[in-house]
Order: structure tokens, then sequence, then C-alpha cells
């Protein structure tokens, strides 16, 4: 099904708003949910590459919207990670490694947003590792567990939708 990649999007915004209320709420402390990461690899799983390539266009556009970052640099990232996973299923075949891949893909995009929201601050005089490197660690421990978190849920709904829309288990590349 050529719509599969939309339907998936539509029942991955839901997930993506949660993020950013809680975002909102944690504002105070500097800490970011970030699951974007977390959501991509179930779509590289199943849908075909063009598809999963344009629903992680999507998912980076719509996490930047609201972040005070270049644009366009999630979504290239997400695109590329959505090349590299589509790419490589094998990775993707079971739960275990679908986790692994979750963590690692919410990690780094979460390191790239931090590095891209550092790039767009009006003052980029010398930076203080040390004052910098606490706040980073939270970022990506964060990152790290709200993909161990939302992966269960946010796959098993974007599972459902792909069954229910007829979208089959796509072939490993070898």
């Amino acid at each position: 099904m050529s719509w599969a990649w939309l339907l998936v999007l539509l029942v991955t915004y839901p997930w993506l708003l949660l993020a950013d209320m809680l975002s909102d709420s944690l504002a105070s402390w500097g800490v970011v949910i970030f699951i974007t990461g977390a959501v991509l690899v179930v779509p590289c799983r199943r849908l075909k590459l063009w598809q999963s390539v344009l629903v992680a266009g999507c998912l980076g556009f719509l996490f930047e919207a609201r972040r005070p970052i270049p644009d366009g640099v999630m979504a290239f990232w997400m695109m590329a990670a959505a090349i590299f996973f589509s790419t490589r299923r094998e990775w993707l075949r079971n739960f275990p490694l679908l986790l692994r891949a979750a963590v690692a893909c919410n990690v780094l995009g979460c390191l790239v947003w931090y590095f891209a929201a550092a790039w767009a601050l009006p003052y980029r005089g010398t930076i203080a590792w040390i004052n910098v490197l606490p706040e980073l660690i939270l970022q990506v421990l964060t990152a790290a567990f709200a993909g161990l978190i939302f992966l269960l849920p946010v796959s098993y709904v974007q599972e459902l939708i792909m069954d229910r829309a007829g979208v089959p288990v796509a072939k490993d590349i070898v």
C-alpha cells in the first residue's frame, strides 16, 4: 500500500505531541524528551525505502518545528538514519535488535539535535565544556531512557496500523 507511510505518520504524531508536552513540563529542568529516533525504526523495518525516508523527513520537520535549531538538520539526519536502517533490515529482525537500534537512533538523534541547538545560539564564543558536559550527559541519558520506554507502545501501535493497512513484512536485503 503506497499510503502506509501517511498512516504511520498520523499514528506517530500523537506520541510526538505527548513527548513535546512532557518536554514543556520539564522545561524548567532543561530536559527534552526526544523520541523521534525510537519511532523511526519500526517503519524502517516494514515500509519500502522511499516510504521510510518520507516518514523520516516528516518526523524530522515535525520535531524541529518547535525547537530552536537550523532548518532541515533533524530532517536530513532522520532521512539518513532511515536509509541506513532500511538497507540493513536484518538489524531490525527481532525485538532485542529493534530495541538496540531504537536506543542508538534516539541517542544519536539527540546528539545531533543538541549540537544543532548549540550551533544556532547567537553567541558562539568559547564554550566551557565543564559547564555543558553535565547537561549533555543528562540529555543523552534521557534520550536512551525515552527510547527504551516509548519503543514498546509506539511500535505496537505502528505495527497494528501497518497490519491493518496490509503492509507486508519487508524482506531482508542481502
